[in-house]
């Protein structure tokens, strides 16, 4: 009988395995594409649908190859393919932002088709970011790796969209940029005790978690172990965390406290009204907080990067705090760490001089 959720299609080229997959509810077909293997999605959810869809993935080989395709076109496939993987809606609408930008920047160099879209006219986008739409240098640079991705994905054979990548040999250097900044220990503690109440409790779970604001927004009272003195950070259906994987996080006494302070729901964390809490409520109201408190203005990732650094300075390993916050690797969880003040480094230097003197 075989498995009715797969099956082999010999194409006019190439032979294709086509599964469901599960996760995603969608059909999907691998292939080799000369010595590289393929994964493509077809859009479709039953295998009847994918019987089809396979046959028309086929024929662009052929037939449609090297057809002129508005990038306005391109732009929209790829962005139903990405919502097809099951990218988070979030990560969609940074895609869709960096995209529109693009257009904009090609609609004011006359260019419609994609395969009109040279090196030397990619090479020209950051400058327009950053000089006339006055964008942040770090939003330019995120931009052009999504515009990149894109065109990787538009050049693959199969799909038959362009002929080449322009994207190749585009140069996107990553800005040189400050270290954003870190809150110190004096902030947290006045900001915990000073802010609007519904608030304080969102600060200290963030800064001794280092959970996310949108994994505290998504927290449910099923996730909260008590007895184990863990939180629990899950993939769920409609909502998963950046990384897509679940973690789980220990207790400080802090945060045991607040949380058994907040009301039983399905939600940990609720709104000032009640309803779903949200990050942009959050940010609003943390920063006008901090203007009222005369303290300097920081963001709701500013308590990751305390909690990063407060647990290194605590002597806690430094893969086991990788692991709570769900970094996805060392290099990446370094970046957080705050710098080391000039009291903090020079009282480092007299202790360790004091043990070698001993030693």
């Amino acid at each position: 009988m075989g498995n009715p959720k797969s099956f082999l299609f010999i194409g006019s080229t190439r032979r294709y395995r086509v599964f469901y997959h599960r996760w995603t509810g969608y059909w999907f077909a691998a292939f080799r594409d000369g010595h590289r293997r393929q994964r493509v999605t077809l859009g479709v959810r039953t295998k009847l649908e994918a019987e089809a869809a396979i046959k028309q993935l086929d024929r662009p080989v052929i037939i449609q190859k090297h057809q002129a395709v508005l990038w306005l076109d391109l732009q929209k496939q790829y962005l139903t393919y990405k919502q097809e993987l099951g990218k988070a809606p979030k990560t969609v609408r940074r895609y869709t932002s960096a995209l529109d930008a693009f257009s904009r920047y090609l609609k004011q160099k006359t260019i419609q088709y994609a395969n009109d879209i040279t090196l030397p006219a990619l090479e020209g986008y950051m400058r327009y970011r950053t000089e006339t739409e006055g964008c942040d240098a770090k939003t330019a640079y995120t931009d052009a790796l999504v515009i990149k991705n894109a065109f990787k994905w538009a050049s693959k054979a199969s799909r038959g969209l362009m002929k080449s990548n322009p994207a190749t040999d585009w140069e996107t250097p990553e800005p040189v940029k400050p270290k954003r900044r870190t809150y110190t220990a004096e902030e947290v503690v006045k900001l915990e005790a000073e802010v609007r109440p519904w608030l304080r409790a969102v600060i200290t779970t963030l800064a001794w978690t280092g959970m996310r604001i949108d994994e505290l927004c998504n927290l449910r009272w099923q996730d909260v172990d008590f007895k184990k003195q863990v939180i629990h950070v899950r993939v769920q259906e409609d909502w998963k965390p950046k990384g897509r994987k679940d973690r789980m996080v220990p207790m400080h006494p802090k945060v045991e406290a607040v949380l058994r302070q907040q009301r039983v729901g399905e939600y940990v964390f609720v709104g000032p009204l009640g309803g779903r809490m949200k990050e942009t409520r959050c940010l609003a109201c943390l920063k006008a907080d901090q203007r009222k408190l005369g303290l300097p203005e920081s963001d709701l990732h500013g308590f990751r990067r305390f909690f990063a650094t407060t647990m290194m300075q605590a002597g806690v390993p430094t893969e086991t705090v990788r692991q709570w916050g769900g970094w996805k690797s060392l290099e990446t969880m370094l970046r957080y760490l705050a710098d080391v003040d000039v009291k903090d480094s020079v009282e480092a230097m007299a202790a360790a001089a004091k043990k070698l003197a001993s030693a």
